[in-house]
């Protein structure tokens, strides 16, 4: 659904200036959206669900994007690569999106959009590493 792209796009915006500014995320938050004026209910619903779920595991999901960057720190990520990785892991391993291949989509544009394409790139494949690794994983844990 669109209200989802819009989301995902202000999500990333909202998590870039918290990168940057330091401040608590609830604060960037509530200021995005009163600046920008978003009312509706989907756009702040799943904005909320994606930044909580980054909120409220960061450790976790800094850590694997950490683990699948190979070569790469997490320091030396952009501020707009780490932040779309950590929403796609967020997205598309605790929050199972209706169409998985949207999201990947949907932030693969983002980057390109806010970034370059080397930078797509380079998300596209670690999203899709950790995307694929750990749905195997929990794939196979629910078979055995």
């Amino acid at each position: 659904m669109r209200f989802r792209k819009k989301a995902r796009e202000n999500s990333l915006l909202v998590l870039y200036r918290w990168d940057i500014r330091g401040d608590s995320i609830d604060k960037v938050f509530k200021e995005y959206v009163e600046e920008k004026g978003i009312k509706n209910r989907d756009i702040k619903g799943y904005m909320e669900g994606l930044i909580g779920t980054v909120k409220e595991r960061l450790p976790e999901i800094d850590s694997l994007i950490s683990e699948y960057s190979e070569d790469w720190s997490l320091d030396r990520l952009g501020y707009i690569e780490r932040n779309a990785l950590r929403l796609g892991v967020a997205e598309l391993l605790y929050l199972n999106p209706p169409d998985p291949g949207r999201a990947f989509n949907d932030y693969i544009d983002l980057v390109k959009k806010y970034a370059d394409r080397k930078a797509a790139r380079f998300v596209n494949g670690v999203l899709s590493k950790i995307y694929r690794e750990r749905r195997a994983t929990s794939s196979a844990r629910k078979a055995g």
